[in-house]
């Protein structure tokens, strides 16, 4: 009956020229009939662990990690799905699947071969616990533990340039030689980032490098600004300092998270003419933080628009700033 429903609709939209239309419903049912390529349920509450092991590397190597992508979660509770911007499956195009078992994209690009269950609807695929890359400092001893920054990116759909950009960003961050961090960059295919799956992305590295715990740090832009309030609101004791830069606006306001993440030290920027993210409501979030005695530096990035993240990324008192902080112990 459901498919005989379907089949109907998309006679109806075909025939009037609706093509995404006829896609959006399509997605809608899929989700009652299909399922997504990731089967063990995640915890909401609990941190959720993987049996699935890491690629070998050794120390300086940047490497894939998976492991994540075989669980399952729950939208969170007010976050917008992708319908509401018709966000399309990008990660279906050749040459931008983020499964890739390698962390080369462009000319280097290795397309994953999936053997996908017969139920798989490959479109639901955000459901899914993120997959990242990471990047293992240089001479890294295993009997010393090491700062790790998360990086949120920006934007809601990927294209090859997207992570050609992201792949030369990481390159720009400023890393101390006498401080060296590890690095990991997930990568979301949903609108807003979801805190339950950074929660077990770092658990994940945990498991599996010597992270100093007291020093974890968590930064992103534009998506991923905004994406660095939202996770770390709900993870506040886990971050000893964050980092938004150009926090978009949409698909709701952030000026609600300030209270959750009063207690950790940021250091925030924004340009004064980004026509893409909003600065006035950045300027609003600094006085919110103010007001909450938080400790905040503001900095507005003058005529650069909705860019110059590399400027601000390779600048070592920024980076400096951000490690220099560490996680009071209860």
């Amino acid at each position: 009956m459901v498919k005989l429903h379907l089949y109907y609709l998309s006679f109806l939209f075909f025939f009037i020229g609706c093509d995404e239309e006829i896609e959006i419903i399509k997605a809608q049912q899929e989700q009652i009939i299909l399922c997504p390529p990731c089967e063990i349920d995640a915890s909401k509450d609990q941190i959720n662990s993987v049996t699935k092991p890491w690629p070998d590397f050794k120390a300086g190597d940047l490497i894939k990690i998976n492991s994540l992508t075989q669980l399952k979660y729950e939208q969170p509770i007010g976050a917008y799905p992708n319908s509401h911007w018709n966000i399309k499956p990008w990660w279906k195009n050749r040459g931008t699947d983020p499964w890739s078992e390698y962390p080369y994209w462009g000319d280097n690009y290795v397309q994953p071969k999936h053997n996908f269950k017969s139920c798989v609807n490959d479109n639901l695929r955000w459901m899914c616990g993120y997959s990242y890359s990471l990047q293992v400092p240089e001479n890294y001893d295993e009997n010393k533990s090491y700062p790790l920054i998360v990086f949120l990116h920006g934007g809601i759909y990927f294209d090859v340039n997207s992570f050609n950009y992201y792949d030369h960003l990481k390159d720009d961050f400023y890393n101390p030689e006498d401080d060296p961090y590890i690095y990991a960059a997930p990568i979301k295919l949903e609108i807003d980032w979801d805190p339950n799956k950074i929660r077990d992305l770092i658990q994940n590295i945990k498991k599996n490098l010597n992270v100093d715990f007291q020093r974890i740090y968590l930064t992103g832009l534009s998506m991923g600004g905004r994406g660095t309030f939202i996770v770390a609101s709900k993870l506040s004791e886990t971050f000893a300092a964050i980092m938004p830069l150009s926090p978009h606006h949409q698909p709701y306001s952030y000026l609600s998270l300030a209270e959750s993440v009063k207690d950790i030290p940021i250091w925030m920027s924004h340009s004064d003419v980004d026509l893409i993210s909003s600065y006035d409501m950045a300027k609003q979030m600094e006085k919110r933080l103010i007001d909450l005695d938080a400790n905040i530096l503001f900095r507005t990035e003058i005529g650069v628009g909705h860019s110059g993240w590399e400027r601000i990324y390779s600048d070592s008192y920024v980076i400096k700033w951000l490690l220099s902080w560490k996680k009071e112990t209860k």
